[in-house]
This record gives C-alpha cells, structure tokens and sequence, in this order.
C-alpha cells in the first residue's frame, strides 16, 4: 500500500521527485513516478494508487494550477474521502475548492533536509499518517526462539505436521495484527502509531470557527463593501477563508450579498450578515445602510467675463448702432445677455447708450462704453464719433430717402393700439436677438400704416443690428 500519493505538473517533476526522495528516506511509501508497466494501461495504474494511498500531496505551481490532470487527481482523492496536503511549490494560489485547507510553503526549498519548511511538512504528514512504518523507530526485529526452549515448538514436536501448520497460522497472525498498516479508518479518526507504545496521533486540521469582518459598518444605498471570513482552526491558527462561503443576509431589502462576500446597500435599515462553511457558522454582523439624502442642485455656472461688441466702432453723429454684450460662464459656455446689461458711457455728451444698448452719436469725440452685469464689468470699448457731413444726418435724416408721404386719414384710434403693440413686441424680439420675429411684427405695423416714420426707423435698426450679428460671425435668423 502506498502512503503519500503525488500529484504534480509534468513541468515541476524534478520538485516532486526531490520531495518524493526526501519522504522515502524518512521511511513513507510515495507513489510519484509516473512510467506505465508493461501490459497495463495508465487509467488503471492511476486507479490503483489513487485507491490504495492513505494521503495526496499536490504540488501546486504556475503549471500545476492550469493542469486538468491534477485537479482531477485532487477532486478523486477528495471524492475518496483522502487526506489532501496541499503543497505550495511556487507562489500561487490554488484553484476554486481547494484554497480552503492550509497549504505548506515549499515555494523556497532548496533539498535540504534541514530546511524548517521540510521539517514542518514531515511533522504535518506524521500527524496525519503516524511515524513511518519502515523508520528505524518503528522497525522490530523478529528474532524466533530456540526450538528446545519453546513450549510452542514442543507441542508442535509433539502432534505433528498439523499442529504445526496451526501453529504457524497464529504466528501469522499475530505479526498481521502487529504490523498491517490502518488503511482504512472512519471519517474524523486519525490513524494509530502502530509501535510498541502504540500512542495515538494528532487529529487533522479543521475549521473550529467563523468571523466577519469589513472596514466599515454603515454605508449609503447603492454603495458597496466587500467582506472577509476568517477561520480558527482546531490547532488555534487563524486564516482568510476564501472559497466555499455560504454568505446571507437578514433582510435583502436594506442589502444583498454575492457569493464572493461584496455586500451592496440598498435602502436605509439594518441586516445581519452571517458566513456559513459547513457546519461552522459565524456569529451575526451587522451592517447599517444609511437613509439616502437629498441631493442638492448642482451650482449654476459663474459669469466670469463680459465682452461688447458691435459692427463698427465709428458713427457719425445722431447715428444709432446696437452694441452686444457676450457673457462667458464658468462652464466655458457662452451666451448674449444684451437686454441683462447695464451700459455706462464715459462721456454722455459724446454719446449715449440706452438701456437696450443702442449707443447714438452726440457730437464729435471719443467715448469709453462698459458694460455691466453681475457685479462684473467688461472692458472699454472706444468709439469714435465723427461730425455728420454738411447736409446729411444719419439715422433721422438718412441720404436718398425720399420724403415721407402725408399720413392717410382714417388711421383710428382701434388701428393706433394694434401698431403700438406690433412695435412693442418687435421691440423685444429684437432684444432677444430674434431679429426675423422682430421684423415680421414690423410687418404686420406697416400694413396698417405704411407712411410711419416710427415703424420705417425700427424696420431698418432692426436689420442693421442683425447685420452686426453676422459680422461678428453669429448666424441670426433675420
């Protein structure tokens, strides 16, 4: 029979062949090479071993951890109900159903019997397994008596080849019961040292206890938190559980919990988390979920700069031009707030602006015009004003306008109020910028008085403020 079974990649053979040396000379029979006997097929030799050993020993590498083969060697010998000994080769962490028993770390070997790791590794195994058989320890020689001081070989003597026949079938059974190994053992009773003190071996590892714990206790709906399970075993040492956790929640309406132990807050309460592997439970964890808090309004964007504009910085006098105002926010937008503005000239008798922001000549100079918006000031823009020629008068007495025809009778006072809101409200499509509104109310104006100064002067401040527009390389709709 043999004792230690080893399960390796091809790649680590010379490990497992070291290791299997190592445990041969402390006196364990190990299954480790891996050559076919002649006649029999390797499903069957693999069947045999795997029935006959008493523990495997997997060795778990970079290679080992992508290997088929070894995991189904594993997952046989645990279906078996064998001993695994995990055995850490190279720093790795084993696959999914094997990372809960405590692995030893031979990562750092170098062959040395003296190595603490291998020492370790040999006491583990001689808790599990007892002494070795074959151990000079263990090992009783078996000397038999001299024929003429034997009481047994007298009597043997005495009846003849049967009594001796019997004779030597309780010798042999005897030694059978001396010496024939406890192979096969309830689950949870760990085997005997058969020697002459016959005392009895250290029971296996197992999980004693449970704990959760987490970083925090409280967290907002929609948060996350993921949690540890750590174990006490039997030998008192304590370590991550990783795999194998039945986790559940008390209420899964306040939180939910996942199979890797990510808890997720769903709504304000409290739930009790608990971890189960096994039979072992841990004792409950409370988690609170806070109530979920309004949410304020994202701030509104700062006016950070002003900037005027218009299509020319020189008028002549009583000429009127629009002047716009462009606001740029803390946002990187932007935006014309012409009609929010505040204008100021610095020299009135110059020119005037208007609370629209019409700016009209005065007299020959020049003037500063800033405009204001929010405890914010733009910088000066200057213009120029300049002496109208002899004759000519912009805006109220402009070049090649023919003189205005007699007002028509019958304009009433029902057709008066119509065009006084017509030009109200085209007033304030222009303001806003939406000049082709503004001109279809100037329109409507002119149908019912075709021959008004007031309405021909809005018509044409209208289309040059929209013509300023698209010098500054806006696109009005006019």
């Amino acid at each position: 029979m043999t004792d230690i079974f080893t399960s390796y990649a091809n790649e680590d053979r010379e490990t497992a062949a070291r290791l299997a040396a190592h445990l041969e000379s402390v006196g364990w029979r190990v299954w480790w090479d891996r050559r076919i006997p002649a006649g029999r097929t390797w499903r069957a030799v693999l069947a045999d071993a795997l029935s006959e050993m008493r523990c495997m020993i997997v060795l778990w590498s970079a290679h080992s951890v992508e290997s088929p083969w070894v995991a189904e060697e594993a997952e046989e010998a645990r279906r078996l109900g064998k001993t695994l000994v995990p055995v850490l080769i190279e720093r790795v962490e084993p696959p999914m159903g094997f990372r809960t028993i405590q692995a030893a770390d031979l990562a750092d070997w170098d062959g040395s019997p003296d190595d603490p790791a291998i020492q370790q590794l040999v006491t583990d195994l001689k808790s599990l397994l007892g002494a070795p058989r074959d151990s000079a320890s263990d090992r009783r020689e078996i000397v038999a008596p001299k024929p003429k001081h034997s009481l047994f070989t007298g009597k043997l003597s005495r009846h003849g080849p049967t009594a001796a026949a019997g004779g030597l079938a309780l010798l042999v059974i005897f030694a059978m019961w001396q010496y024939w190994p406890l192979s096969k053992q309830e689950p949870g009773v760990p085997a005997a040292k058969l020697n002459e003190e016959r005392t009895e071996a250290t029971p296996a590892l197992l999980l004693k206890s449970l704990s959760v714990r987490a970083s925090r206790r409280t967290l907002k709906p929609s948060e996350t938190l993921r949690l540890t399970a750590t174990g006490r075993y039997t030998d008192g040492s304590e370590n991550d559980v990783k795999d194998g956790i039945e986790w559940s929640s008390s209420d899964t309406r306040v939180a939910t919990i996942d199979e890797d132990g990510r808890v997720r807050a769903l709504q304000s309460g409290t739930t009790n988390i608990v971890a189960k592997v096994g039979a072992v439970a841990s004792s409950e964890w409370t988690l609170g979920v806070e109530a979920a808090k309004p949410s304020a309004n994202p701030a509104a964007p700062r006016l950070v700069a002003l900037k005027i504009s218009s299509n020319k910085n020189q008028i002549f006098e009583n000429e009127k031009i629009a002047l716009r105002a462009k606001a740029t926010y803390s946002d990187e937008s932007e935006k014309d707030i012409s009609g929010e503005i505040a204008w100021q000239s610095s020299d009135r008798a110059v020119a005037s602006v208007s609370a629209r922001g019409e700016l009209q000549g005065l007299k020959p100079g020049k003037v500063e015009v800033v405009a204001r918006a929010q405890n914010l000031s733009s910088a000066p823009e200057t213009f120029q004003v300049k002496e109208a020629p002899s004759g000519n008068t912009p805006q109220t007495k402009p070049v090649k306008l023919a003189p205005p025809p007699a007002k028509p009778a019958g304009v009433t006072e029902q057709a008066k109020a119509k065009i006084v809101g017509h030009l109200n409200r085209a007033q304030t499509y222009r303001e806003q910028g939406n000049y082709a509104a503004a001109l279809a109310e100037l329109e409507q104006a002119k149908l019912i008085d075709g021959t008004s100064a007031e309405i021909r002067q809005e018509i044409e401040q209208t289309k040059r403020a929209c013509a300023a527009e698209k010098v500054l390389g806006n696109q009005p709709n006019c």
